[in-house]
């Protein structure tokens, strides 16, 4: 059954049009009715669901014919985009009448004026037996009421005011529309018109990021994800669950989730009410793994997240883990021209490394996290006469003693619980006449830092349940991030051990001492992603100043986050949240600040945004780094003084002045 609105109007002409309005923005989802004080036999109202009114007089007049319970709410209205961009055509410095039909409806229309931002005329209210003292050049009224005819000066038509989109919420929290129809109402008339309530405007926006950061998300993961609402609307999905599926995935969102069930019975499982975990599914001829969990919130449902993975892609990704762990192949992909660089710390360790390649005794690699020590492994290797034979890399980080101990070393049939039928051989067996590669062996512990001393020195290793000796040819290459040295003198690390691994060490510099290199590194990054993108001077400026305690790795990872979240050239505005602090801006003194408050102001009008003092605070606070109200409001003052800018009230605080613009084009 549709709802009821009732809407109490001053006459006929106003309520029509009232009624056609709603009737296009609720899509004729809704019965809508008019009421005057002027009709005759006027009925009573014994059934609506919401009361709108245009002004408390009409109210009142008309409250002894209301004969429910319905809620009542005043509507507030708003000039059309048109109509504003007409008023901020105006001369400035001129006034003008705002007209309408009675004393409230003017002061009302006049009210919605300023609160737009039109300050470039004095307003004053008229309507049918106003005074008339005031000289002005404009008349601006939404009708040319008879009233207007008494007073000289330019007509201004804003036409019918139309309802703001703050009262178009209150409606749809009111009647309690569906959650689809009403986010489709919202984004359309949203777009329609303006509106005073500043909250709404930021609050669409940060909705709009958000909903395009969490779809970069989502797409990022090997899964299929949907999330739902509580009434099973399916709100967000990912391209891959759209895959599964096979729906496009512009139909999946925003439909519900029993509507898939009429493509495949099988899918009935997805509206579960329990939780499941790792259920398996016969889907499409492929078995299809199915989680699914609450969304609760202090002990609200706020619906439920799905997790889609096809069974034979899980085993592949599992497998592809333990190669990880275990080793990347047998093979490495690195040689020297992999490691790129001009810094003359970086060649010294590349001249050394080539030196000693074709030597069979143990490398030891010293260099922070991300610096490169697996290249420089793998370019010995790949340098040196085994190159032809097995490399084989394991982090010694990565697996818990027992489990890094047998594979290392293997170990026979029956020598544990679950070990496999035949046994298995380990990695030194595997790397035989090759390269084992020892990562992070600063974490072995030290029951296996024996076994492994043993290996070194006897060149051979027996496996785990086994009584047999088997010899190995390997040649170690380890590497750490930590100080090896104090490990041993504190008891951690084997003295003989260390030794026996130190006899040719590598020191790899850390990104923040080779910082002539960034440059090189972010382009070959660039290329690598396949990306032409500019590098703005200001992203080249933190990085002189970062420290980079992620070394090339976390350069790398900082270029792909840019290069995702935005389309603009490489600029420390778009860099990730946790970098925005002021020591990595160029802003060593208050001129710096001031230029990147003329930024503020060129970026805030390109998007229609307001100027005025607390806007640029909460921009800067949120583009740059943390700064007071104080200081923006100093610097704003400072600006103006130098002719950069001038300061208008309200929304429209700061602008831009000629002398602004030709300063900006020289700082971009």
């Amino acid at each position: 059954m549709k709802k009821k609105v009732t809407i109490l109007v001053i006459e006929d002409k106003i309520g029509n049009y009232f009624l056609e309005q709603l009737k296009d923005i609720f899509e004729n989802t809704i019965e809508i009715s008019y009421f005057t004080p002027n009709m005759a036999n006027k009925p009573y109202i014994y059934s609506t669901d919401l009361i709108l009114y245009t002004d408390p007089s009409i109210l009142i007049e008309m409250m002894g014919y209301i004969k429910c319970n319905a809620p009542t709410l005043m509507m507030k209205r708003t000039i059309s985009k048109q109509s504003m961009e007409k008023l901020r055509s105006l001369e400035v410095n001129k006034s003008a009448y705002v007209a309408n039909i009675n004393n409230f409806m003017a002061n009302e229309t006049l009210a919605t004026i300023y609160s737009l931002g039109i300050e470039n005329i004095k307003l004053y209210p008229y309507y049918e037996g106003a005074p008339n003292t005031k000289k002005v050049d404009y008349i601006i009224t939404p009708h040319e009421f008879d009233c207007i005819k008494k007073i000289k000066g330019q007509v201004i038509d804003i036409g019918n005011r139309l309802f703001d989109i703050s009262t178009i919420l209150d409606i749809i929290a009111y009647l309690n529309i569906d959650r689809k129809l009403s986010d489709k109402i919202i984004k359309k008339y949203s777009s329609k018109v303006p509106t005073f309530w500043k909250g709404l405007k930021n609050t669409l926006y940060d909705k709009k990021m958000l909903s395009g950061q969490l779809d970069v998300v989502l797409n990022e993961f090997d899964n299929g994800v949907i999330l739902c609402d509580e009434n099973e609307l399916i709100v967000l999905c990912n391209n891959k669950a759209a895959e599964i599926l096979n729906i496009n995935k512009v139909y999946l969102e925003d439909d519900y989730l029993n509507n898939l069930l009429k493509r495949d019975k099988v899918l009935n499982v997805l509206t579960s009410k329990e939780e499941m975990h790792d259920e398996i599914i016969d889907f499409k001829n492929k078995k299809l793994i199915v989680t699914m969990k609450k969304v609760i919130y202090d002990e609200v449902y706020f619906g439920k997240l799905i997790i889609l993975k096809y069974y034979n892609e899980l085993l592949k990704k599992q497998q592809k883990i333990h190669n990880k762990l275990v080793g990347k192949g047998y093979y490495s992909k690195y040689n020297f021209d992999s490691i790129i660089g001009k810094h003359p710390d970086l060649i010294d360790a590349i001249e050394i490394s080539k030196k000693i390649s074709n030597s069979s005794s143990s490398v030891l690699l010293i260099g922070e996290s991300g610096t490169g020590k697996e290249l420089f492994a793998g370019a010995i290797h790949n340098y040196s006469e085994r190159k032809n034979k097995p490399f084989i890399a394991i982090n010694c980080a990565t697996l818990p003693e027992n489990l890094l101990e047998s594979e290392l070393f293997g170990y026979e049939e029956g020598a544990f619980t679950g070990a496999r039928k035949g046994g298995k051989i380990g990695v030194f067996e595997k790397a035989n006449n090759g390269t084992l590669f020892l990562d992070e062996i600063g974490e072995m512990p030290l029951n296996l830092q024996a076994r492994l001393l043993r290996a070194l020195q006897e060149k051979e290793i027996m496996r785990i349940g086994g009584d047999s000796i088997i010899k190995v040819n390997v040649r170690i290459i380890a590497a750490t991030n930590k100080d090896l040295f104090k490990m041993v003198n504190d008891g951690l690390f084997r003295d003989d051990l260390f030794y026996r691994l130190n006899i040719f060490q590598i020191n790899i510099p850390p990104l923040r001492n080779r910082k002539s290199d960034i440059k090189i590194l972010t382009k070959y990054f660039l290329n690598e992603f396949n990306d032409k993108r500019i590098i703005n001077n200001s992203f080249n400026e933190f990085c002189i100043k970062y420290d980079w305690p992620g070394n090339i790795r976390e350069l790398k990872n900082i270029i792909e986050y840019v290069l995702k979240i935005s389309n603009e050239p490489l600029k420390i505005e778009n860099l990730p949240k946790y970098l925005k602090n002021p020591k990595y801006f160029k802003t060593s003194t208050t001129l710096d600040k001031e230029q990147l408050i003329l930024k503020i102001l060129d970026k805030r009008k390109e998007k229609c945004l307001g100027t005025g003092r607390r806007g640029i605070h909460e921009e800067f606070n949120k583009t740059y780094y943390k700064i007071t109200e104080k200081e923006i409001r100093n610097l704003i003052n400072t600006l103006k003084d130098k002719g950069y800018i001038k300061i208008n009230l309200g929304r429209n605080g700061c602008q831009l002045t000629e002398k602004g613009y030709k300063k900006l084009d020289i700082l971009y």
